[in-house]
């Protein structure tokens, strides 16, 4: 039973790993917490060559090379597996509660105790760690991740969303903590641990497979059915709704021509007319953004020409004050397709802002590379939602006839067809920053 529990653990939790990480490319979140559950795995399969395989080798004699190889791989995995979680854990949440976005500098100090741990406080060859190491640097690793678990629970807003953030940190901190206390404990309470420790990462991963399909993990929906579903009934109330305008309108004609009121039929006509314009208009646009094919024509144009353009209707409102900072740049690009782009970007500043306070576009050039940020003092998003802008159909906004979440879904794929990026980092009731990072040669 022994075995049979740390091999259930591995397969169960790596194909979980693999197909979290899989569905859910460029999430943040998904892709550490993917790194942590796969950890978990390779937890069980150390386990089992540890006391299972290696013994097995030594006490039939096979070569000293398979039994040195099969030491060795185990010893690294006890490695990785006792210190890998404390770090991904904690750059997990820091993700969450929307402390960094891409410094580098911060993967780089949280790794610094692991690497420490691997250079002189393991000897891979007598698979050994030094648990009580571990142990001290990762409490204070559980610690901050403590405060960081509990911090979203206090600002959020209603009961349903702290429930969430309740859910992840048991998910996630309970089977961390037991691997802590595991690297303070001395046998035969150890022993005790280890037996235990299956029961709790496949707990879990139950948790987490419930979750997840009830599209309540960290935000994410699957992509397959349900986003279809998602999708395909935002466009069928919005069709609903213009069929019936047309029906109201066509009632209306057949009403005037009954009464002879022919003078009234023009306006009804141009009703039908300006339907007709709208469904075919978001078609097109629904088409348009969803299209797997998307070839730019890119010439070169001057970007700070294509930016006046798109903020003149901005610039208009009241209560918005625009703040620019460029001077003329040339960018090879397709000037169709990006001024959709700072369209969207702007009006969803404009929209966050209810219309009123800053918006600041500025030019950066670089090295080979020129930054376009746009800055708004909007309402700003937290960090599930800032991992999930660019899935199709997510919105953070009431969607309607106009709006069906598929605006910064559109921008990524354009950007990244101009071989760029978009970076967006916010802050909830403080605002939202987008980077949009395209070559400046070729």
């Amino acid at each position: 039973m022994f075995f049979f529990m740390f091999f259930l653990m591995f397969v169960s939790l790596t194909a979980l790993s693999i197909y979290l990480w899989v569905n859910h490319r460029g999430n943040r979140l998904i892709f550490w917490a993917a790194l942590v559950i796969l950890c978990a795995g390779l937890g069980g399969l150390q386990m089992f060559l540890e006391k299972g395989w290696v013994p097995y080798a030594i006490e039939h004699k096979l070569s000293v090379t398979v039994v040195r190889a099969s030491i060795f791989v185990t010893a690294l995995l006890n490695m990785v597996i006792n210190t890998f979680p404390y770090y991904g854990m904690l750059l997990f949440y820091l993700i969450y509660n929307g402390f960094f976005t891409y410094q580098k500098w911060i993967p780089i100090l949280l790794g610094i105790p692991p690497v420490v741990t691997l250079l002189f406080q393991t000897d891979l060859m007598a698979n050994r760690v030094h648990n009580g190491f571990v142990a001290v640097w990762g409490l204070c690793y559980i610690c901050l991740m403590a405060w960081l678990a509990v911090r979203p629970m206090i600002q959020a807003n209603t009961p349903k969303e702290r429930v969430n953030h309740a859910s992840i940190a048991i998910v996630f901190l309970v089977p961390l903590i037991a691997l802590n206390v595991y690297h303070f404990s001395a046998a035969p309470v150890s022993d005790q641990l280890i037996a235990i420790i299956p029961y709790i990462c496949i707990t879990s991963l139950l948790l987490i497979t419930v979750f997840y399909l009830r599209d309540a993990f960290l935000g994410i929906r699957r992509k397959s059915l349900h986003t279809v579903h998602v999708g395909t009934g935002f466009i069928h109330h919005s069709l609903k709704n213009s069929i019936g305008k047309i029906k109201l309108n066509a009632l209306n004609i057949r009403k005037n021509v009954q009464l002879g009121q022919y003078e009234e039929i023009e306006t009804y006509v141009g009703n039908l007319l300006r339907t007709h314009e709208a469904m075919m208009a978001m078609m097109s646009k629904i088409s348009h953004a969803t299209s797997d094919k998307l070839g730019p024509k890119r010439e070169m144009h001057d970007i700070s020409v294509v930016l006046d353009e798109v903020l003149e209707s901005v610039e208009a409102l009241p209560n918005v004050r625009v703040e620019k900072r460029y001077v003329p740049t040339l960018l090879l690009i397709d000037r169709m397709l990006i001024t959709e782009c700072l369209q969207n970007i702007c009006n969803n500043a404009v929209e966050a802002m209810w219309e009123k306070g800053s918006l600041h576009i500025s030019l950066d050039k670089r090295t080979n590379k020129v930054l376009l940020t746009i800055r708004d003092t909007g309402r700003g998003m937290n960090s599930i939602q800032l991992q999930n802008i660019f899935e199709p159909f997510y919105s953070t906004k009431l969607r309607t006839g106009e709006h069906f979440g598929l605006g910064m879904y559109q921008v990524k794929k354009v950007v990244e067809a101009h071989k760029g990026k978009v970076e967006v980092s916010s802050t909830p009731n403080k605002g939202t920053v987008i980077v949009l990072t395209f070559p400046s040669k070729g």
